[in-house]
């Protein structure tokens, strides 16, 4: 898997030697940047690791999260066809037992530094400073649509107020097929095609609904907790200009969707992955190992 992306990524951040010394190839810093996304070491001990300046890794970083993200579009797309709609709406109803379903919204913070001059535009409610990862996520655990940016001050109502993927749902763009909703928590709007669960003094059927709603939304959050698990950058303070976290973010998705997909039984263990009827993946995904240990290459 690493030298398949190391030929797609290649010929992008590959330079030209200079007449003094050998410019850095493009293994190396496909290398440290694995490595950083994949341990969440910072740019420091990368540097006697590797033996690349710190000052060097940091110039090559945002060129490689870039051309990785871009190489990997096909696995990244919003499906626009009805087919693959269709494909998802089946699953969400065989595993999760909860009909025309097309996927499942909800944003997760991820920490950054105190930036400059940004008083309390960044803090959130947890008492961090973060910016807003958002995305929808299928059956499969695959994020199909991504916004990353947003400020972590803001509710995930008022940022999903504003996404284009709320436009494509409300003008019909998406080419969803009809009656289809998406999945969300009590923090979303209550839409015909986006319910939430029923609040106050519930009847057996409400609570039933409430039942089956929980289940299939958890799609999303173990889909954040498989990338924070995998790529564990996510667990630390991101100490990077915004530009380049909204970069290491997209690659780390992008990275997701591709081993998801090319190699499931690998990037996520059978035996992990919630079921409708018994759900290991609470109480198993603290012990799950970071992609450093998964023995997919020697490199990462």
């Amino acid at each position: 898997m690493f030298e398949k992306l190391l030929n797609l990524i290649g010929p992008k951040v590959t330079k030209s030697d200079k007449w003094m010394r050998a410019a850095i190839s493009a293994r190396i810093k496909l290398e440290v940047t694995l490595r950083y996304l994949a341990s969440g070491d910072n740019l420091t001990s990368l540097q006697y690791l590797y033996r690349v300046p710190r000052c060097t890794i940091s110039v090559f970083l945002p060129e490689v999260f870039l051309a990785i993200y871009e190489a990997l579009t096909d696995y990244i797309k919003v499906s626009k066809k009805k087919e693959e709609w269709e494909y998802i709406k089946r699953q969400f109803s065989i595993q999760w037992n909860f009909p025309h379903c097309c996927g499942a919204i909800d944003g997760k913070h991820v920490q950054v530094q105190s930036l400059p001059n940004s008083t309390s535009e960044f803090y959130n409610y947890k008492r961090t400073y973060s910016i807003v990862f958002f995305a929808l996520v299928d059956v499969e655990y695959c994020f199909k649509y991504i916004e990353v940016g947003a400020n972590g001050r803001s509710s995930d109502s008022t940022i999903f107020r504003h996404l284009q993927l709320n436009t494509a749902m409300m003008d019909g763009s998406l080419n969803l097929p009809e009656r289809s909703i998406m999945i969300s928590d009590n923090a979303f709007p209550l839409r015909t095609n986006l319910p939430k669960p029923y609040t106050g003094s519930l009847t057996r059927k409400q609570r039933i609904f409430n039942y089956r709603l929980s289940h299939a939304r958890r799609v999303v959050e173990n889909a954040f907790s498989i990338l924070t698990s995998r790529f564990r950058i996510f667990h630390n303070v991101i100490n990077l200009k915004l530009s380049t976290i909204d970069l290491v973010v997209k690659a780390s998705y992008s990275l997701h969707n591709w081993l998801r997909t090319t190699c499931p039984g690998v990037y996520i263990p059978k035996d992990t992955v919630d079921r409708e009827d018994i759900g290991l993946w609470n109480s198993e995904v603290e012990s799950l190992p970071s992609i450093t240990n998964l023995g997919i290459n020697n490199y990462f």
